[in-house]
């Protein structure tokens, strides 16, 4: 990854630890709300690739009746160039990872999974901000609850057409 200093203002801007960390904290406080159970650490991955990508976000279902197979299958522009997104975001999602846990705003469990510990007060307040902003971290929310419905952690990535 490139310093701060050499990175272009969108790139920063977009894509800057702080905000990726609540967009992650977002969809593991999604997933813990059904089983409360911790978000597996593979799948925070798929978060930024998702929310950040304005024409998936936005065709995502409503509620969690929808299943993930079902709408995939409504929707097959979401997998294009899905691969490439996520490789493109590692770095991005480790770096918000990072920021994360160093800020206090998940953990990692005991079996590896990412439970957020951020007071719920704060991503509403993150939520409130408006717009864009606003609009990620809410997906992310329903994100990470519709991970927690779906089958298991392997099938939700082939879904994707991600391999472990």
């Amino acid at each position: 990854m490139k310093p701060w200093v050499e990175r272009p203002r969108e790139e920063a801007h977009l894509l800057n630890p702080a905000f990726c960390s609540v967009t992650i904290a977002a969809a593991c406080a999604g997933y813990s709300e059904p089983h409360s159970e911790s978000l597996p650490f593979v799948l925070s991955f798929l978060v930024l690739p998702v929310v950040l990508h304005k024409s998936t976000r936005e065709s995502l279902p409503r509620t969690s009746r929808t299943s993930i197979p079902a709408w995939l299958q409504e929707h097959p522009e979401a997998r294009i160039g899905f691969h490439e997104r996520l490789m493109a975001l590692r770095p991005f999602t480790r770096e918000a990872l990072r920021y994360g846990l160093a800020s206090d705003w998940f953990c990692v469990g005991d079996l590896g999974g990412i439970r957020c510990v951020a007071p719920d007060a704060s991503l509403t307040g993150a939520i409130r901000i408006g717009g864009e902003v606003s609009d990620c971290v809410s997906r992310a929310r329903f994100l990470g609850k519709w991970f927690a419905i779906a089958a298991s952690t392997e099938t939700t990535l082939a879904l994707w057409g991600i391999r472990p």
